[in-house]
């Protein structure tokens, strides 16, 4: 599963309050909801876990980036993506409003099953 990361920035690093990833799913399932094109790969300026710093709100963080390890890739139907972090255009409260109706939508879907 990617990890999808919201971020804000503390001195000159991305951390992430709560040191925890805002969701974990599987990367095809996150391409198109979050616009991440091969072009917005990251190589450095990378997200930190700040397990010490209380989680916050997406509203009040400033970032997102995705955390795809080569399992991740498997089966993938896309090509040009690598193992990395890929940023995404969208705000982390965005993000988390796309994800969370994505989410939702696969819980009714396996109930009608």
């Amino acid at each position: 599963m990617a990890r999808v990361w919201f971020v804000r920035r503390l001195g000159g690093k991305w951390v992430a309050p709560g040191g925890q990833p805002a969701f974990e799913m599987p990367f095809a399932d996150l391409v198109f909801p979050l616009d991440i094109g091969t072009h917005r790969r990251v190589d450095d300026d990378l997200p930190v876990p700040a397990p010490q710093l209380p989680p916050e709100e997406p509203a009040g963080l400033q970032r997102v980036i995705v955390e795809v390890e080569p399992k991740d890739l498997d089966g993938l139907e896309f090509t040009g993506y690598a193992a990395g972090f890929y940023d995404s255009t969208y705000s982390p409260a965005e993000a988390a409003r796309r994800l969370g109706a994505l989410r939702g939508a696969r819980r009714q879907a396996s109930a009608a099953s």
